[in-house]
């Protein structure tokens, strides 16, 4: 049930107990010749049925009204009794028992990104997400924000303030392979991120700032990466005018730009075909379609187009581009176990 039906079936009745009210106070004051303060007493002791005497005696007319005042406003009245109660024990039954379900599939996650704030950018991270079909679990104080969200979205949220402990412990950060901070102020995002880092040390932490002299701080706190949005805006504003190909290129290579091609990244350990095999002997291109746009092994930096004769080894990760159709072709031939 959505909630302007809830609060209609709470209305609805509330009204009919109001204009029986202003009928019982107009009726006795025809009938019986009453003034306005005796005919709302007469209306609420007839309503009520609390068996206060009457403020004189009553005309043959005056009686038959208060029978029938007194059938629809104790119809009337049970009718608003149950409904409010229903709405009432519904919705607290109802926030419970979804409390219980989000528990239950955030318990069972692994390897999931926690999203701290559905603000613009706690958002779009979300939907790219979703995009993904990456789990995640998005943590948010704001009910509104969270019912805004939950309209147009299918996602576990969990409600509560994400600078706590008990709040990340629900959202399962034991087991989270990720966090994003993105609560609205710096301050949030380094405490969160100082929180975070204490309950998983081995977690990726992303934080937004606001301020470059915040980066600094989220670092210290133990983020591994800080995005300032306004830096990026800024510099992707620039080259649109300066270097508008080379932004198109970088769109087209993140998927942006071309929603059939897609950028993934490979973790060759878990992919014995690849294993102890140089990028000419796999013959990706040839077969598959996909380009291999660069590779990084270990802790080393990213080498952008590999050399055909190195040789892939567990710790390396491959950086492959391609359209569904040639991803797919390279996951069939290379990754199936």
């Amino acid at each position: 049930m959505n909630s302007s039906s809830s609060v209609n079936r709470v209305a609805l009745p509330l009204l009919l107990l109001i204009l029986i009210s202003v009928v019982g106070t107009v009726g006795y004051s025809l009938i019986e010749g009453y003034q306005l303060v005796d005919a709302i007493y007469m209306t609420a002791i007839t309503m009520s049925t609390v068996g206060f005497g009457t403020v004189r005696e009553l005309s043959s007319e005056g009686k038959i009204f208060s029978v029938f005042l007194i059938v629809f406003s104790a119809g009337t009245f049970i009718y608003a009794i149950t409904n409010i109660t229903t709405f009432v024990v519904e919705g607290e039954v109802k926030h419970i028992f979804d409390r219980y379900q989000v528990s239950k599939r955030v318990s069972k996650l692994k390897d999931h990104i926690i999203i701290c704030g559905l603000g613009r950018n706690g958002r779009e991270t979300a939907l790219e997400l979703m995009k993904q079909g990456h789990p995640f679990v998005i943590v948010e104080a704001n009910e509104e924000v969270i019912a805004d969200f939950q309209q147009h979205h299918d996602a576990l949220i969990v409600q509560g303030d994400a600078t706590l402990e008990e709040v990340l412990q629900r959202a399962n950060i034991a087991e989270a392979r990720g966090l994003v901070s993105s609560l609205s102020t710096d301050a949030e995002n380094v405490y969160i991120t100082l929180t975070a880092r204490g309950m998983n040390p081995r977690l990726k932490i992303i934080a937004r700032a606001s301020l470059e002299s915040s980066i600094s701080k989220l670092k210290r706190a133990g983020a591994n990466q800080v995005i300032v949005p306004n830096l990026i805006g800024g510099r992707k504003m620039a080259n649109l005018i300066t270097r508008p190909a080379l932004v198109e290129f970088v769109e087209m290579v993140s998927g942006d730009g071309n929603p059939n091609l897609h950028l993934e990244d490979i973790a060759c350990q878990n992919y014995p075909r690849l294993l102890g095999k140089t990028l000419r002997e796999l013959e990706i291109r040839s077969i598959t379609g996909v380009l291999v746009l660069g590779y990084k092994r270990g802790d080393r930096a990213v080498e952008l187009n590999p050399h055909t004769e190195e040789k892939i080894m567990p710790e390396d990760r491959l950086f492959i581009m391609g359209t569904d159709s040639q991803l797919a072709s390279f996951r069939q031939t290379y990754l199936e176990l």
